[in-house]
């Protein structure tokens, strides 16, 4: 189940008898700097529904998401005198702030938390580090589809297949799918009418038809009629079972279809319907284990190592293997191996197209039950968990075991292999870039707005080639009017607040030896301007050269600017510096738009709250702290809302929500 912690041991049922215990904070007596004061917890605060509750820390950031059947009596468990993990102990000793989300069951708190920890990812929430590099193959919901690749699912009425983790992967699949259904890829739209005739509507790759793919047979040709509507659809039908596993299905209507053919004496089409069959039993045969029994299941196994758990998901559909899944979990070492396999099922089998029947593990899960009814819930169909003790499903999830940890040892050697590579290529950017030396600290600048609003910056931080997260920062850009549309202003306005705060212990001791900016001439020129206005008045870091020193990546042909030379600096696309650069460039991005969607949010609640007479700050705090959302205040009983707010006040809150 998505990241909910397991209570503390001992932890009462109710209220605690005890009164409740404030995050432990040091003494302010036993140091001269003042220190913040304590945190004091308020159970009357908290409701007794269902729903999710946030803790947040002095910077107000984000703690940790977790679900309740009775919010009050889980969160007083946090602050109650029961043992607790090492933890859930430091974890307490930071909240500040408690914010909570109310829903109507247990159902939907959990799928709420799974959704809050997707887009804030809390540090100390177990996280699924591969969420965003899923991979499904898409078959277009058109009249006549083509397939694809993606990353989002749109409910649309396309069908997908997967997740896998792997792109090469899907590309074989895609290859394997032309060859032998030969289904378009092109992005050609068109239209059928009554009578079965296709026009193209669009053409934007500008393509001959029929294309290359056709005369090469990776395409069957439905732009210019050289096969039927209702074929290609049969093409499409068949290739939807095959990928759902239902190989032995298609191969027995397409033995159906070759026969009728043969004796309708349409010879060439029965050959190509015989040479299909013949290809889809190849891709199938090559199997070391099979199951007698059809049945759909998975196995699931995982192997720890450090603040990591490697899981491997291997796929079973009509008795053969089908597919392998590997997928990398963010685990403190304090997690039991039973939550880690709880957040894997949950967060894992959401966005696979199907669910299996079974699905074999070396541990179950906290709460199993409620995890089960969860996933049939949100994906529909019916799972069972089993733990298996002999036999050949013991030995294939022992193999699932094994390929997990030959996963960690190919991780932890990637790793080591990419920050070798990135620290081998210092010395060679900095050559390039014409430096004295190499660039051991860089950062890297990007903007985020959406239409002009919440317009924020990022900055990221490399040293010797590794990724310095403690060390990143964001922006609110204040120069601009809300709805103003400038990148080049906001990235000034940016590198003048850096330069400002050179020797900040916030901003870090040192300066960096490279900036490097997402944009093109237009950032780099609007950057340098901030640069020379606050040489004018200030002094530059010592050994830092602008003009040499800060440099410019732009996406489209990945060119190099430089405030002293006209022209772009052109690395080769396959080379270590210019991949560092552009590991640089997409984190400042990823963290950017982090940045902004948050401030949208924020944003989007002040709005509705701020507009309400008679709603001032500490009132707007408390409705959101007892009811968690503006949402979640407009469901709410006036009954409940005279707890909080005056007769006036809920008048006015009626009228506006």
């Amino acid at each position: 189940m998505p990241n909910a912690e397991p209570p503390p041991a001992d932890t009462p049922s109710g209220p605690s008898s005890e009164p409740p215990e404030a995050a432990s904070v040091p003494d302010p007596k036993d140091s001269k700097e003042p220190k913040e004061p304590p945190f004091v917890y308020d159970r009357k605060l908290i409701p007794t529904d269902p729903g999710c509750y946030l803790f947040y820390d002095a910077q107000d950031k984000l703690l940790y998401v977790g679900k309740a059947k009775h919010l009050r009596k889980r969160v007083n468990s946090y602050f109650s005198r029961s043992k607790k993990s090492p933890k859930t102990t430091l974890m307490v000793q930071k909240i500040r702030r408690i914010e909570t989300r109310v829903v109507h069951s247990e159902m939907e708190a959990l799928v709420l938390e799974n959704n809050l920890v997707k887009e804030f990812r809390p540090k100390f929430n177990i996280l699924l580090r591969d969420d965003k590099n899923f991979l499904y193959l898409r078959i277009t919901n058109e009249p006549l589809p083509r397939i694809m690749t993606t990353r989002r699912i749109v409910r649309d009425g396309s069908f997908y297949a997967g997740p896998k983790t792997s792109s090469r992967a899907f590309r074989q699949t895609i290859k394997f799918c032309q060859k032998v259904f030969r289904i378009r890829t092109c992005k050609l739209t068109m239209s059928v009418d009554d009578a079965g005739h296709v026009t193209v509507d669009k053409n934007p790759e500008k393509r001959k038809l029929p294309c290359l793919d056709y005369h090469v047979k990776k395409c069957s040709g439905p732009c210019d009629g050289s096969i039927s509507v209702a074929e290609y659809q049969e093409q499409i039908r068949l290739l939807k079972r095959f990928l759902r596993g239902d190989t032995k299905e298609v191969l027995a209507g397409l033995q159906a279809r070759m026969m009728a053919q043969a004796a309708e004496k349409k010879f060439e089409a029965a050959a190509k319907t015989r040479d299909l069959m013949a290809s889809i039993t190849t891709s199938t045969q090559k199997q070391t284990v099979q199951f007698v029994d059809p049945k759909p299941r998975d196995f699931v196994h995982f192997h720890r190592e450090g603040p990591r758990a490697y899981f491997v998901r291997v796929a079973f559909r009509q008795g053969k293997f089908l597919d392998q899944n590997e997928v990398t979990l963010h685990a403190p070492e304090h997690e039991s191996d039973a939550t880690l396999v709880g957040q894997f099922l949950w967060q894992f089998y959401q966005k696979v197209d199907a669910l299996p029947r079974e699905i074999y593990l070396p541990t179950l899960p906290p709460d199993p039950d409620t995890l089960l009814t969860a996933l049939q819930s949100t994906c529909g169909g019916k799972v069972t968990l089993h733990l298996p003790q002999r036999g050949e499903k013991r030995a294939v999830l022992a193999l699932a075991g094994k390929n997990a940890q030959h996963f960690a040892r190919k991780a932890a050697v990637a790793e080591v292999s990419q920050s070798t590579l990135f620290a081998n290529a210092l010395p060679e950017l900095g050559t390039a870039l014409g430096l004295t030396a190499p660039p051991r600290r860089i950062e890297c600048y990007d903007i985020s707005h959406w239409g002009g609003t919440s317009t924020v910056a990022s900055q990221v931080v490399f040293v010797d080639g590794v990724a310095k997260s403690s060390q990143y920062r964001r922006f609110t850009i204040r120069s601009l009017a809300d709805g103003q549309i400038d990148d080049f202003a906001a990235m000034g306005e940016v590198l003048s607040r850096r330069f400002a705060r050179a020797g900040d212990q916030k901003f870090a001791d040192t300066f960096p030896d490279l900036i490097v900016i997402d944009g093109g001439k237009g950032q780099l020129s609007s950057v340098m301007k901030a640069v020379t206005t606050f040489a004018e008045t200030n002094t530059v870091p010592t050994g830092f050269d602008p003009l040499r020193q800060i440099i410019a990546l732009a996406k489209r042909e990945e060119q190099i600017f430089r405030p002293t030379t006209p022209d772009p600096l052109e690395l080769d696309h396959h080379s270590a510096p210019l991949r560092l650069l552009q590991r640089l460039r997409d984190e400042a991005h990823r963290f950017a738009i982090t940045h902004n969607r948050a401030a949208r949010q924020k944003r989007a609640i002040k709005s509705v709250l701020d507009e309400i007479d008679g709603i001032g700050p500490r009132t707007k705090k408390k409705l959101l702290q007892t009811f968690g959302s503006v949402r979640g205040i407009a469901a709410a009983t006036d009954q409940q809302l005279r707890e909080v707010v005056s007769k006036k006040q809920l008048s006015a809150l009626r009228q506006t929500l």
